[in-house]
């Protein structure tokens, strides 16, 4: 996921939208029934990653810690507010295979769909300490709750910091905090829990009357829509100060 080959003559960018309008799984879909080839880049509060396209396949990903496509797109499909950004003509290869999009959005949808579920109870700006006193006098954990427990240590620091230091499949590192909450092992304080609805048209298409592209949509339908939030972070200066393909 590291070689990365940016064509000179690229043109400039093609698509832009709101990820609060067009979820993730809308543009894909759209760039790969259109068999497009390029650089999709998704930006958002806490991520700045990039998904490339060759002839409507996936070829290869940059965003974070992510080793594979699949946590990649898992990575950006999480992102609800922020931008997406394609450019056609822009490639890039890992030497592997290229994957079909809707067998990647096939993989991570259940994976989406608990990380929403799981957000709304355990927040990742609570505080994780553990208990105070034991729930009981025989309490057995599993061995990936113990390697949970010992990352909260004795405490102060924040759900997204602990799942941050396990480094691993957050979705499952997350899972074992709600499940060691339940059990009175940690305790959670402050955070704001609320509700994060999967996005209805994820991985779904349009078709049961979803907000989302319609079957008809075409990369200039999408282009020439007015900016849906203000403060475009396209705008010539925001560019100016954006990274390269890397």
């Amino acid at each position: 996921m590291n070689q990365t080959e940016s064509s000179a003559e690229a043109p400039a960018a093609s698509l832009v939208g709101s990820l609060g309008v067009f979820t993730l799984s809308d543009v894909l879909m759209l760039l790969s029934s259109t068999v497009q080839t390029g650089e999709l880049q998704v930006v958002g509060p806490t991520v700045d990653g990039r998904l490339w396209l060759e002839r409507g396949e996936l070829s290869n990903a940059a965003v974070g810690s992510a080793t594979t496509v699949g946590e990649a797109v898992f990575e950006l499909a999480c992102v609800t507010e922020g931008w997406f950004y394609f450019t056609a003509g822009l490639v890039s290869s890992s030497g592997q295979p290229t994957v079909p999009v809707a067998a990647v959005l096939d993989e991570v949808r259940p994976q989406v769909a608990e990380w929403f579920e799981l957000r709304s109870v355990v927040p990742l700006d609570a505080v994780v300490a553990l208990a105070p006193h034991p729930p009981g006098d025989d309490v057995q954990i599993r061995g990936d709750q113990w390697k949970v427990l010992t990352t909260v240590g004795a405490g102060g620091n924040s759900v997204k910091d602990v799942l941050e230091a396990l480094g691993s499949d957050q979705v499952a590192g997350l899972r074992s905090l709600r499940e060691l909450a339940d059990a009175g092992l940690i305790v959670l304080e402050g955070g704001s829990a609320v509700s994060l609805p999967l996005p209805p048209s994820f991985g779904a298409g349009s078709g049961d009357g979803a907000p989302g592209l319609s079957e008809d949509a075409s990369l200039a339908d999408v282009a020439v829509m007015p900016p849906p939030i203000t403060g475009d972070p396209w705008s010539p200066s925001a560019e100016s100060a954006g990274s390269e393909a890397g």
